[in-house]
């Protein structure tokens, strides 16, 4: 691990309120995330998740602590309603370690570009 940390943002859509798609969902984000910015798993400090309410039958950090796919800290909430909310949307924020000034990108899946102007 080197670098600052730093953040970087993702989101996705969810097709269903199921434990399948929400953990299909979760998996594909952050494996993306990772992969689009070339980090590593240990280059992972910390997932911050949030959910939309309408997503209930399963969490993001349980996701990723049962299947194993990495172990950082993770924290979720439920994002509060709002007029003109995207329904079924986990968004994820990570702290990853990374150079200063290396591109970090954001990563939207499954429709979720929709929810950022």
């Amino acid at each position: 691990m080197s670098g600052t940390v730093r953040a970087v943002r993702g989101a996705t859509g969810v097709r269903a309120d199921t434990r399948q798609d929400i953990r299909t969902a979760t998996e594909d984000l952050v494996r993306e995330l990772l992969g689009h910015n070339g980090l590593a798993a240990a280059d992972v400090e910390a997932l911050f998740f949030t959910v939309t309410p309408d997503l209930t039958a399963d969490i993001p950090p349980l996701v990723l602590q049962e299947r194993g796919v990495l172990n950082v800290p993770c924290l979720c909430s439920a994002e509060p309603r709002w007029d003109g909310e995207m329904p079924r949307v986990i968004r994820v924020m990570a702290l990853v370690h990374a150079d200063r000034d290396a591109s970090l990108e954001p990563v939207y899946l499954s429709g979720a570009a929709a929810t950022r102007p």
